[in-house]
């Protein structure tokens, strides 16, 4: 069961790919276990960066330069998980 907080970023990440990033999906059919890229949501390494940057703005993270690749890999409840444990605030 997700928290409040695991709640928030999946919505956040879903609206930012779907909505701003002009990424559309089905959010019924994306689950935590959809990879980020390649055979789930299928973004590519520009469009990570950008969901990223989003990400460490809204919920005051950090992500160095050196972990970029490391999130393509992730599926998308590791990047939830990822985000809560850089101490991600509401």
């Amino acid at each position: 069961m997700q928290t409040a907080l695991q709640k928030e970023i999946r919505d956040f990440v879903l609206s930012t790919i779907s909505e701003e990033m002009n990424h559309p999906l089905d959010a019924d059919e994306i689950s935590d276990d959809s990879p980020m890229g390649t055979g789930g949501i299928d973004i590519d390494s520009l469009g990570l960066i950008e969901l990223l940057l989003r990400l460490e703005r809204r919920f005051d993270v950090k992500f160095p330069d050196g972990d970029i690749e490391q999130a393509g890999a992730m599926n998308l409840g590791d990047l939830i998980n990822e985000v809560v444990g850089r101490g991600a605030t509401a």
